[in-house]
């Protein structure tokens, strides 16, 4: 348990309540203690926030790189308790999806860090990346030696050749069929109109 987090969290709280208390004391309800109570609010949520990392300490190891670089360059606080317990507590695809949508909508969002905290939650969990493997440049390296039959097999599995070679195979031949059975009819139309021919009354 994570001790700091927890202190932070009770610093965060006497803060709040001590704002709420003093509106209590002071006059009736106006805009300036509405916005004290908006400002205990966001106090709160952040106090929230330190306490869940107290619990269970926020990862985000789990996120790509280019991902956390693109959310920064957005203007999306990583030094943010809450914006790091949220992206911890999210998959991937929910985060690309809201900073896509921030992107999308630059101009028309102010307060991107609220925004960006009220919509992770609401992306759709999708699949991400492509369905072919990658080709790193590890795998053009190929070894000096000569190729163990073992290489081969890991390369042909990892990239599933097999299936490549299989799928091609029945694809020619469906073509091959194709052709065939084409010019089979051809020939078979051409013999139809020569016997037909051939059965006209010849005139002397």
């Amino acid at each position: 348990m994570d001790y700091q987090h927890l202190n932070q969290a009770i610093k965060l709280l006497i803060d709040a309540t001590q704002k709420l208390e003093n509106i209590v004391s002071e006059a009736p309800t106006n805009k300036a203690n509405n916005q004290t109570i908006e400002n205990a609010k966001e106090t709160i949520k952040k106090a929230m926030a330190e306490i869940s990392a107290t619990v269970k300490s926020p990862v985000i190891n789990h996120i790509p790189n280019e991902f956390l670089a693109k959310a920064e360059s957005l203007g999306i606080p990583l030094d943010d308790i809450e914006v790091i317990v949220a992206i911890s507590e999210h998959h991937p695809s929910q985060l690309l999806g809201v900073l896509t949508e921030i992107e999308n909508r630059a101009e028309n969002i102010r307060r991107r860090r609220e925004y960006f905290l009220i919509r992770l939650p609401e992306m759709p969990i999708e699949k991400l990346g492509s369905r072919l493997p990658i080709i790193k440049a590890s795998d053009l390296n190929l070894p000096e030696e000569p190729i163990s039959k073992e290489y081969r097999e890991a390369i042909k599995y990892k990239y599933k050749i097999d299936k490549l070679i299989k799928k091609r195979a029945v694809s020619q031949t469906s073509i091959f069929a194709k052709i065939k059975a084409a010019e089979e009819n051809l020939a078979q139309s051409k013999l139809g109109e020569n016997n037909s021919n051939f059965d006209e009354e010849i005139p002397f």
